[in-house]
Formats: C-alpha cells, sequence, structure tokens
C-alpha cells in the first residue's frame, strides 16, 4: 500500500495553476483555445482566450480537481471541458452544443525575465 501511495503522488502533486495551451479540431476550423488557471486558496479560478475568434477573459464559471481529474466549465457559452492531468498535459474532451470534440492542453513554460 506505502508503495502505491508513494507512485501516484506525483500524479496528484502537479500542479494545475498556469497557462495552458490547446488547438480544438472541429469539423468547420481550428481555434486555439488558452486557460488562464489561478488557485485562489483552496479553490481555482480561470478564464479562457480564444484568439482565433477575438476573444479574451471569458470567466470559467466552475473549475474543479479531484486529484488528477480536472473539470472546466462555462455554462454562457455552453461548455465543459473534462480531462486528466498528467506530465503538464490534461488530455480530455470538449463538449459544447451538443457535439464533443478531443483537446489536448499543454501546460505553458513560465516566462523568464530578460536580462539586460
Amino acid at each position: 500500500m506505502l508503495i502505491l501511495m508513494t507512485l501516484s503522488s506525483p500524479l496528484y502533486a502537479q500542479e494545475l495553476s498556469g497557462q495552458w495551451n490547446g488547438s480544438l479540431q472541429t469539423p468547420g476550423a481550428t481555434y486555439r483555445v488558452i486557460f488562464h488557471i489561478r488557485e485562489n486558496g483552496e479553490t481555482y479560478e480561470a478564464t479562457l482566450d480564444s484568439p482565433d475568434q477575438n476573444a479574451t477573459a471569458i470567466p470559467v464559471t466552475t473549475v474543479t480537481r479531484n486529484q488528477a481529474d480536472v473539470k472546466l466549465e462555462i455554462p454562457r457559452i455552453g461548455m465543459i471541458y473534462e480531462g486528466l492531468l498528467s506530465d503538464n498535459r490534461i488530455s480530455g474532451k470538449w463538449t459544447q452544443s451538443g457535439m464533443t470534440f478531443p483537446l489536448v492542453l499543454q501546460k505553458a513554460e513560465p516566462a523568464t525575465e530578460k536580462k539586460e
């Protein structure tokens, strides 16, 4: 039992806060999506950008994390994203308007300060 707990702890210790980038492929087009997730005490807050649709800072109403399971919801646009966090990736599915599409989000590298 102790070995299983030790092996699984890195999976659950992964940081959800940060910028997550992905490309949503639909039958009509491909859209870049960017989630900005911040930890706020014991909960999370997030916004969504869709640069290809000129949409920025769309509030994510619900951000849920249960160990490696992640769920993001924006009822205003009828969107739910559910995925599994592993190795700085969230592999999951985007559901909107009765359609479901695979979506992999990759954590962006933090920006580094330039030295002059």
